[in-house]
């Protein structure tokens, strides 16, 4: 029985690190924000689906993780336009630098 194994080049296994080391702490983030709001289930739920796209990109970045990891990532920053763009959904988040401040940071970033 043989198995296949696709090579990765060393630039790709670099880049698809450095992303899992931005999906990794994407989550850690939104775990810090969980306060026992309804909110906080929100953000439990995007922290958990950043973590296998973090695993496969760390372990083996194709193309296929990739396409999958793009649209949920453009679905988050979709997610975090609404509720920067009405200001709604941030009475748990208290922040000195000001409501959603802290949004645009991660989203920028």
């Amino acid at each position: 029985m043989t198995t296949a194994v696709v090579a990765t080049r060393p630039k790709a296994l670099a880049l698809g690190r450095v992303a899992a080391g931005l999906a990794s702490s994407s989550a850690a983030v939104h775990l810090l924000l969980v306060d026992g709001s309804l909110g906080s289930v929100v953000m439990a739920l995007m922290a958990a689906a950043c973590l296998p796209c973090a695993w496969h990109l760390w372990r083996h970045p194709t193309g296929s993780v990739w396409r999958f990891t793009a649209p949920v990532d453009a679905g988050m920053l979709v997610l975090h336009a609404q509720m920067l763009g009405d200001g709604s959904g941030h009475q748990h988040m208290h922040s000195t630098a000001g409501p959603g401040a802290l949004m645009w940071l991660g989203s920028a970033w």
